[in-house]
């Protein structure tokens, strides 16, 4: 795994800039874009600076970006996940994108991004519910398998374990390129293996990851999952 240059920008109501950069973003886990020092001075955790500086600290548009590929980035607040943040490939445009419901920062806030290497397999979803809550869940296939599941970032558990009782609202999905295969849109399934709910995974080398209506109520035993072919 290698360092790459990890960018992007939080847009608050009002207009104001949170700009971010990390020259040295570690590929294939999760680390922090903190603001970028060559526009604001120094490098510091998003919420900080936006909280400090200025006046309303209102997230309605994202976007992240890596000379590689993102993967998938999030806002956290106090170890949990306050928002789930579009990403794109180096390559891609249309950032920065909405937040289907915008998050007020507050100091310590922090911006953490997954950059895929070359050879990197994992794939996410980022969903958004109607409670306003956002969560990433990732899945690292290796080979062909008609049911690679995704679980939380944050505890390993399905997405039934993690929402249940919430409705998915929005969501989107960026796949490993590497060698991996995929064969399936990504499918929330029910109790009883049926798709009731789907979104289409993009490949992060050239497409933009934004969130898309995906309208689907999550139960106890609902699975989020993906085929791969190879």
């Amino acid at each position: 795994m290698a360092d790459v240059d990890g960018f992007g920008q939080l847009v608050m109501r009002g207009g104001g800039i949170v700009p971010l950069s990390n020259t040295a973003l570690s590929e294939g886990g999760f680390e922090e874009i903190q603001t970028d020092a060559n526009f604001v001075g120094s490098a510091q955790n998003a919420g900080t600076f936006a909280t400090q500086s200025l006046k309303n600290p209102v997230v309605m548009r994202a976007g992240i970006t890596a000379t590689t590929d993102m993967c998938a980035a999030y806002i956290r607040s106090a170890g949990k996940i306050k928002a789930a943040l579009p990403v794109s490939g180096l390559a891609c445009g249309d950032m920065p994108a909405p937040l289907p419901y915008p998050v007020r920062l507050v100091s310590g806030d922090s911006v953490m991004a997954l950059a895929n290497s070359a050879t990197n397999r994992t794939c996410s979803v980022s969903v958004a519910t109607s409670a306003g809550q956002y969560h990433v869940f990732t899945v690292t296939p290796t080979g062909a398998a008609t049911e690679n599941e995704f679980v939380s970032i944050l505890t390993g558990q399905s997405i039934g374990e993690t929402l249940q009782g919430q409705t998915v609202t929005h969501a989107f999905g960026m796949h490993g390129f590497g060698e991996l295969t995929i064969s399936s849109p990504a499918y929330f399934l029910n109790g009883s293996g049926v798709p009731v709910g789907s979104i289409t995974t993009n490949d992060p080398a050239v497409d933009t990851g934004t969130f898309m209506t995906c309208v689907v109520p999550i139960a106890l035993n609902t699975r989020l999952v993906i085929s791969t072919d190879a």
